[in-house]
């Protein structure tokens, strides 16, 4: 029952830690993409819209110029993305020696975005001292081919995690739930795959139907079923950094997301409403402000707050 395994979340996150983090990624932890607003892929659910969002930074010597001045601007880390080639990963070959310039330079605390990553890259942005990797985490083969239009398989994953732990500090599994057209499928799966990399944080986001793109009309996944996912992880991985990320719905349903996550446990959230801030005060949580993405680990909040 949904109602009881959210309070054995909510309780099991209240006995490690009563705090929750509000977390606000810009000005201080701007995104920037290396593609524009180009990707291979044009998945499904995404139709290169969120790239439209991010700072462009298409060459090497934008990258580098932009990355400084948004340090001398008092940013404190980035988040690096763009869209997908055709192999499912962001590209980053060609700008491998000005990321490794951007943190001997800026001293910036850099989280790149990975998708299915090659060993060899993986450990390239290890060598070039990248602070953490963010990877998006499908848990079914048939969710790769419609979504991404990949022939890959949930196998793959295990390998891009097990590279990219090896030689970066933090890697910060995410899962979307209700990838699959709006429906749960393979999320549990994911969770299982995360859990074996033993993260020190975990984000899940949620499908939104997002205008111009092939799901807009699609209908995603219910609060309940959000909650029930997010209790899970909770109490599969009890010690993890367990956040609600950016994506998800922000229509009148918002609150009601929101709430479900709050009570299932979660320990940060990217830019909650003040209906959820006023609630997680009344639940007797601590309110703390973090300005920097939610997939951060817990640990380094401290340098970064």
């Amino acid at each position: 029952m949904i109602g009881e395994l959210q309070r054995d979340a909510f309780r099991t996150k209240f006995a490690r830690d009563p705090t929750f983090y509000a977390c606000y990624p810009h000005p201080k932890f701007p995104t920037i993409s290396i593609t524009g607003d180009e990707c291979a892929l044009n998945c499904k659910h995404c139709g290169r819209r969120y790239l439209r969002h991010m700072i462009s930074c298409p060459t090497p010597d934008v990258l580098f110029t932009t990355c400084s001045e948004l340090a001398a601007k008092g940013a404190r880390g980035l988040l690096l993305s763009g869209g997908y080639n055709e192999e499912g990963y962001v590209p980053f070959e060609s700008f491998l020696d000005a990321i490794e310039r951007v943190k001997s330079e800026t001293g910036l605390f850099l989280n790149v975005h990975t998708g299915l990553m090659p060993a060899w890259l993986a450990r390239e942005l290890g060598r070039v001292g990248v602070d953490m990797a963010s990877v998006d985490v499908i848990g079914d083969d048939e969710t790769m081919k419609l979504v991404l239009g990949l022939e890959r398989t949930t196998e793959d994953y295990k390998g891009v995690l097990l590279n990219l732990s090896s030689v970066v500090p933090n890697v910060v599994p995410h899962i979307c739930i209700g990838l699959h057209a709006g429906k749960i499928k393979g999320e549990r799966t994911a969770l299982e795959l995360a859990a074996r990399g033993n993260p020190k944080a975990l984000v899940l986001l949620v499908l939104v139907p997002t205008p111009g793109t092939e799901f807009e009309g699609v209908i995603g996944p219910s609060p309940a079923e959000v909650g029930e996912l997010i209790a899970e992880a909770r109490l599969k991985s009890p010690e993890v950094a367990l956040a609600l990320g950016c994506m998800r719905p922000r229509d009148d349903r918002r609150a009601e997301f929101e709430l479900a996550a709050l009570r299932s446990g979660v320990d940060r959230m990217e830019i909650p409403s003040n209906q959820t801030l006023e609630a997680a005060r009344k639940l007797g949580l601590q309110v703390r402000r973090f300005d920097a993405c939610c997939a951060v680990p817990m640990e380094l909040t401290g340098a970064l707050t």
